[in-house]
């Protein structure tokens, strides 16, 4: 038996018991994730390390399997790779059954199944199939026994943008990488489709971010056939999340296909820096006094997309929230990016930086962002507080602390996209304050000087971090989201 203890959101430590039922450290890095094949241990890093007593340094991300009992002694001679990732690939879940384990990889954003075999032998990886899930699904594996050591049979859920949810069953999940595995498949129920898929597809680009970074994207929208023109003037809604190592992964969205899609607009997804799509790697490196390259990766995805003649600045949104939001605050402040989008929604977001970590549950968020308690730290937040930025540095209103220097405020030709924000007044994560501060500085300050034109709020009494307590209020909110959007961006249609 083993014994989990978090340390914060980002941190973890392990401990094992002994034969003797006494709780001994397990001797791994504190930020590893330990779990259990029978008599192995599984281990997945989350930094790089190299094990004592070998000369072998495994980079942030892989996994590896060694016996439990050598590993109580520190002893690491002879761990076997399971995975390793690269620029491209990265791990997302493990699966495990009574001989097999499942790894879901993420290729360039594009799922992937590995299958490894454990028995008298060892451990043996079984030939892959580099198609097993289609560009814009994503699927999910789980043994079909709350006990996955007494069979090998799985269920398969599988969904994408234009896929809705569907439950398989699979009697031997390694079937699942045979060319032809239709006759092995059961399908057990599917939820009904909500929108009109046939005319529609979704591709993969990528673009490159200010440092040379690729940054990939899915981009769902009506087939050639279907009228699609690359005229630049398609109405085009741009989301993202980058922060705390949550994936942008396929998704089947029922109001994003009726209010948007079947009316002719197109959907972007962005991978940026921030997200989990490459690894701990990928999160790191946006952490804290990185934070702008989320910012550039955006802006990257926004020029691509005009380049290619998809659309154009007046015909371009951006949508976020929660950590999406601070992300669309600092696009509606930022030089480049507030002239690359026409519109923008910004919901239940972190603005102020200053006094986030003292409201709700701003406090554990701090190994994202920094403290602004800290000076140094303070120095680089300053940067991405959206709330600052605008009252501060291009509104030039009075601030206790120095603002930024000329040379990197000066904002002379800035004018805010038109803009929507929603909050929620019973919000238990990000607190109400944050929007309406931001827009009542856009509506006092920055509007009388023809900065602002557009400026909408709507904060719900309920709902919390979600903004809706039901499913009417759901439907409210996304209806007033889209009714903005269209009426902003010019979508014809329902």
């Amino acid at each position: 038996h083993y014994e989990y203890r978090s340390l914060n959101k980002l941190d973890t430590s392990e401990t094992a018991m002994d034969v003797k039922e006494e709780f001994r450290r397990v001797p791994i890095p504190e930020d590893a994730e330990i779990g259990m094949f029978g008599g192995d241990a599984l281990l997945t890093l989350r930094s790089e390390w190299c094990p004592p007593g070998t000369s072998t340094t495994f980079p942030s991300g892989s996994m590896l399997v060694h016996p439990i009992s050598r590993v109580m002694e520190d002893d690491w001679e002879g761990t076997k790779v399971l995975f390793q990732p690269t620029d491209s690939i990265s791990l997302q879940s493990t699966t495990t059954t009574k001989d097999y384990l499942v790894l879901s990889v993420l290729d360039n954003v594009r799922t992937r199944l590995v299958i490894w075999r454990r028995d008298s032998s060892g451990w043996t990886e079984l030939n892959s199939s580099e198609d097993a899930v289609p560009v814009g699904e994503d699927v999910d594996i789980s043994c079909t026994n709350r006990d996955d050591s007494v069979t090998n049979s799985v269920f398969i859920t599988r969904s994408g943008f234009l896929t809705p949810d569907t439950l398989e069953y699979l009697p031997d999940v390694s079937h699942i990488l045979e060319k032809d595995k239709s006759s092995n498949i059961e399908k057990l129920k599917s939820n009904p489709a909500m929108f009109q898929s046939s005319n529609l597809l979704v591709e993969q680009h990528v673009a490159t971010s200010l440092d040379g970074t690729p940054i990939r994207y899915f981009l769902i929208r009506r087939s050639n056939d279907d009228g699609f023109n690359f005229n630049g003037k398609n109405p085009t809604l741009l989301d993202a999340y980058g922060g705390f190592e949550i994936s942008m992964l396929p998704y089947y969205s029922a109001s994003v296909g009726r209010a948007w899609l079947e009316s002719g607009g197109v959907k972007v997804i962005a991978n940026i820096r921030g997200g989990g799509e490459y690894g701990p790697s990928w999160h790191q490196s946006a952490l804290k006094s990185n934070r702008n390259k989320c910012f550039e990766d955006m802006e990257a995805v926004a020029q691509d997309l005009i380049a290619r003649k998809i659309t154009c600045q007046e015909k371009l949104a951006c949508i976020g929230g929660s950590n999406g939001g601070l992300l669309v605050g600092n696009l509606l402040t930022r030089p480049l990016s507030s002239k690359l989008f026409g519109a923008a929604v910004c919901q239940v977001p972190l603005l102020d930086m200053k006094v986030y970590s003292r409201l709700l549950a701003g406090a554990s968020w701090m190994a994202e962002y920094g403290d602004p308690d800290k000076e140094e730290e303070w120095s680089f937040l300053r940067k991405f507080s959206p709330y600052h930025v605008l009252r501060h540095d291009i509104l030039n209103e009075p601030e206790e602390a120095a603002p930024l220097s000329l040379d990197e405020a000066a904002q002379p030709d800035w004018k805010c996209p038109k803009v929507l924000f929603t909050t929620s007044t019973r919000d238990d994560r990000v607190h109400p304050g944050h929007a309406r501060k931001m827009v009542r500085a856009l509506i006092e300050e920055a509007q009388p000087r023809g900065l602002a034109d557009t400026v909408h709020y709507w904060e719900n009494v309920e709902g919390g971090h979600g903004g809706a307590a039901d499913n009417k209020q759901r439907a409210k909110m996304w209806a007033l989201t889209y009714s903005f959007l269209k009426q902003t961006l010019g979508l014809e249609g329902n």
